[in-house]
């Protein structure tokens, strides 16, 4: 990679987002105290990227609504700040037969927030045939019965380690009260520590306390979510004393917070991944030589270190994060060396024939596209996508970026119309590396096909004996290092900024989830 190339990008791409931030805070190095903020309140506003466009268990709640959701809503099996799976609304679970059915024991005297208890029933209505987790998620599902208030049996048509799937924020459990009579959705009931208050759209969201929660009782009264979607501006207002905190923190505005004394800035490594997700259906991406050279191409160190000021973990091609269960740590990885790309190009049948600087195969020339979101869930994307460019561009690839929403990118996809999708997390949820489905044959977002893959993935979701899973799913993530189906980038260090009056936060690894507990406001 040309040395010189990245401070230059670094700088001018970087001054366009930052500089309006930059500048907002002038000549005083400390963030401003808002006209929102009332003395002594206990009242946090949170800054966030995108509105809760659903309450409800029929949808999943994409983007930074899980961040709200889980203040509402809570699970049956929840992780520590570590990632370690605790009780959440179920006490103790076990399996009476190595996985395929599952015992829940319920947590008592918990009430919802309308006052209606929670027992065995709201367990089978949260997971009842409409809900998106058993059409999406977990179809192998045959029965859910209550057989006490207390006690909830699930029976699937196969083994799975189903309490790492039941911590997911986007499919907790709900109250029937959330219905009318007509089985209509009405507003969320959950048994979280915050009840919902109002909602303006795509402006604000704001939950009270739950006094009647049944753990400790949050010390704020209130949380306002504001929505603001774009991630400069975001930052611009909680620099301005508008918002007490913020939870994506952009990486190229870190340092610069960092620096102030009146802000926090906590960092943990997330469960999220970004990746280059191949079309492998179609030419060049369904030649493996091509996808291995674009591994030996991309320096994913420059991209962390360069781009992201060291905010985040090079990948390598390691095809989910090290704090995740059955990380093989002897696992080799890929390092940039343009003389093995360069090679391997060759070795697919790629030249220079006309001496332009790109390859050409069969007449044709290595042309391909990038798709990248421009939505605010991964600011970093652009930055990451033009940086690989370069790089492919050295190597003799052509690569043409569109950045665009989601729907655009979606249809593009169903239609097979892209080379390479710039992506982040899929199917992953706490510590468990659901994560590889993503290639499987059957998964809606797959672009490879490959058979001895999917075996390996369903044999590593049908068992709970943990040194067999810890053997597969080290086998599958020497699987992705050989094939490349994606080549993985960089892991996600999550990174939240809280103001002068915010006390007691502390982080958590997972994302998205956002834990509240213990915090309190000090106005000054």
């Amino acid at each position: 990679m040309d040395r010189n190339f990245k401070p230059i990008l670094l700088t001018c791409m970087l001054l366009a987002v930052i500089g309006a931030s930059a500048c907002i805070s002038g000549e005083n190095d400390e963030t401003a105290k808002g006209d929102s903020f009332v003395e002594n309140s206990q009242d946090l506003i949170v800054g966030i990227s995108s509105d809760v466009n659903n309450w409800y268990l029929d949808k999943f709640a994409d983007g930074d609504a899980r961040f709200v959701w889980s203040q509402v809503y809570e699970t049956l099996v929840r992780l520590d700040s570590n990632l370690n799976i605790i009780p959440g609304l179920a006490e103790s679970w076990e399996t009476p037969d190595n996985g395929t059915t599952w015992i829940f024991h319920l947590r008592k005297n918990v009430t919802f927030h309308d006052g209606t208890p929670f027992n065995a029933d709201s367990v089978v209505f949260s997971y009842s045939d409409k809900s998106y987790v058993r059409q999406a998620v977990l179809k192998p599902i045959k029965s859910i019965e209550a057989l006490d208030n207390y006690t909830v049996k699930f029976v699937l048509q196969k083994p799975m380690p189903l309490p790492f799937y039941l911590t997911h924020v986007a499919w907790p459990i709900m109250g029937p009260g959330c219905l009318d009579k007509a089985g209509n959705f009405i507003k969320p009931v959950g048994t979280g520590p915050f009840k919902f208050e109002s909602q303006k759209k795509d402006q604000e969201i704001v939950l009270i306390r739950n006094d009647a929660y049944w753990g400790n009782k949050s010390l704020l009264n209130k949380v306002s979510f504001k929505i603001i979607p774009d991630p400069s501006t975001q930052v611009m207002a909680f620099e301005n004393g508008e918002l007490d905190m913020i939870i994506k923190v952009p990486e190229y505005d870190v340092k610069r917070l960092e620096a102030k004394k009146s802000i926090q800035v906590q960092k943990k490594l997330s469960t999220f991944t970004d990746f280059l997700q191949f079309n492998c259906d179609k030419t060049p991406f369904n030649d493996t030589k091509v996808r291995q050279s674009v591994a030996y191409a991309i320096d994913t160190k420059a991209l962390v270190n360069d781009i992201l000021n060291g905010v985040g973990k090079p990948a390598e091609g390691r095809p989910y994060s090290p704090n995740m269960m059955y990380s093989e740590p002897d696992l080799k990885t890929y390092s940039q060396d343009l003389d093995k790309s360069k090679a391997l190009l060759k070795e697919a049948g790629w030249e220079d024939s006309n001496r332009d600087g790109i390859l050409e195969k069969d007449g044709s020339p290595l042309n391909c596209t990038l798709l990248v979101s421009k939505g605010a869930w991964a600011a970093r994307h652009t930055l990451m996508a033009q940086v690989a460019q370069e790089d492919l561009r050295k190597i003799g690839m052509n690569v043409e970026i569109q950045v665009l929403d989601e729907g655009a990118i979606s249809k593009l996809e169903g239609m097979g119309n892209f080379g390479m999708i710039l992506r982040t997390g899929y199917f992953v949820w706490g510590p468990y590396p659901k994560h590889f489905f993503i290639h499987h044959s059957k998964s809606p977002y797959s672009h490879y096909h490959n058979e001895t893959y999917d075996q390996l993935v369903d044999a590593a979701d049908s068992t709970i004996d943990p040194q067999k899973q810890k053997e597969l799913y080290y086998a599958l993530q020497n699987f992705v290092i050989k094939e490349v189906p994606a080549f993985y980038l960089v892991h996600e260090e999550k990174v939240v900024a809280t103001g002068p009056s915010v006390k007691g936060f502390v982080i958590t690894a997972e994302d998205p989830w956002l834990d509240l507990s213990g915090v309190y406001l000090e106005r000054k």
